[in-house]
């Protein structure tokens, strides 16, 4: 009887220790597993940030460094200029710069009165007081008498504004006022040819020599259709200059010569029946003309809210042709083209 309760107590010792070991083996494996789960999460989350932070430090400089590049205005590569009377031509979006088409457009040849357009850029940047009076000296009236000039309108020793021949020279293209807007700034006209030669030089008029301020012909004042739409394209950017040069009529300060003003309207604009033509409408425009040049225009023109420039050069009627206003048909026929094509 002893020895049977010695022995059940000798059982009941083995399954507690049993039991004990199966309780710390449990134990140990769910602080295993928990220790692993917890391990895996750390992983997990210090993955995730070894990801995310470079793409948000590329997105960072991405920013910084790169500004949007700005869609192109689609500008057609177009053939407009096959009929044209103009020996030299060039067509340009006048906002980019951008040329169009062109024809001789490097070759130097004689600008005529198209010269005008240096000799207004030129005095607008150099003047601020349109409103300061200048008489016209004797010494001018000589000048256009020797030379045979195209005048304006404006009397010897009449006391014109600044503002008058900015417009004579523009709309009329009256040489008393170049001679007399070039006295006034240089002195001289050899003082301002000096500077209307600076100034294409800046503008990088590579084929461009001015020998007066008139246009006068002379074997060493030529010049392109590229640089002068350079020039256009520049002067287009000048508030005064776009003024005058967009201006039909004007008329001048009343004086004692011309108690009413003197009226005067753009040799550009006379040789039109309108400023608008189908699909679009002229800015303005100067006309030149000699017989060693032929005939000239430079103008610019809006076609569906844009701005574009066309330059011609030696403009000539073919024989038996009695067309009148080659270098004007040639403009309104190449906008009017160009239109149809946008």
């Amino acid at each position: 009887m002893a020895i049977s309760k010695k022995k059940r107590k000798v059982k009941l010792n083995m399954r507690g220790k049993a039991f004990l070991a199966g309780f710390v083996v449990l134990i140990t494996v769910t602080a295993i597993i928990i220790i692993t789960l917890g391990s895996k999460e750390s992983g997990s989350l210090s993955q995730q940030e070894t990801v995310i932070t470079p793409l948000e430090t590329e997105a960072s400089e991405t920013t910084e460094s790169e500004a949007p590049t700005p869609t192109p205005y689609p500008v057609p590569q177009l053939d407009l200029l096959g009929n044209i009377y103009s020996n030299y031509a060039i067509l340009i979006d006048a906002e980019t710069g951008t040329v169009i088409c062109e024809k001789n457009a490097d070759t130097q040849a004689f600008p005529a009165s198209v010269t005008k357009m240096m000799t207004l850029l030129v005095a607008c940047e150099q003047l601020s007081d349109y409103d300061e009076v200048y008489p016209l000296t004797r010494d001018i009236y000589d000048t256009l008498y020797y030379q045979d000039l195209a005048a304006a309108g404006y009397e010897c020793d009449e006391p014109v504004t600044v503002n008058d021949l900015l417009y004579g020279l523009m709309l009329r293209s009256g040489a008393e006022c170049c001679l007399g807007l070039a006295k006034k700034i240089s002195g001289d006209e050899q003082g301002f040819v000096a500077l209307m030669n600076a100034r294409a030089a800046e503008l990088g008029m590579t084929g461009t020599n001015f020998t007066n301020c008139t246009g006068l012909h002379n074997a060493a004042h030529y010049s392109t259709v590229r640089d002068m739409a350079i020039l256009l394209r520049a002067g287009l950017q000048n508030d005064k200059f776009r003024e005058v040069f967009s201006t039909t009529v004007y008329t001048s300060t009343p004086t004692v010569y011309h108690p009413g003003g003197l009226t005067i309207y753009s040799t550009f604009y006379q040789t039109l029946s309108s400023m608008d033509f189908e699909g679009g409408s002229f800015i303005g425009g100067k006309t030149g003309y000699t017989g060693e040049a032929g005939q000239c225009l430079a103008s610019a023109a809006t076609i569906a809210g844009r701005e574009y420039i066309f330059v011609t050069f030696g403009a000539y009627r073919a024989e038996g042709d009695r067309s009148s206003h080659l270098h004007t048909v040639d403009a309104i026929n190449t906008y009017q083209a160009l239109a149809a094509a946008l």
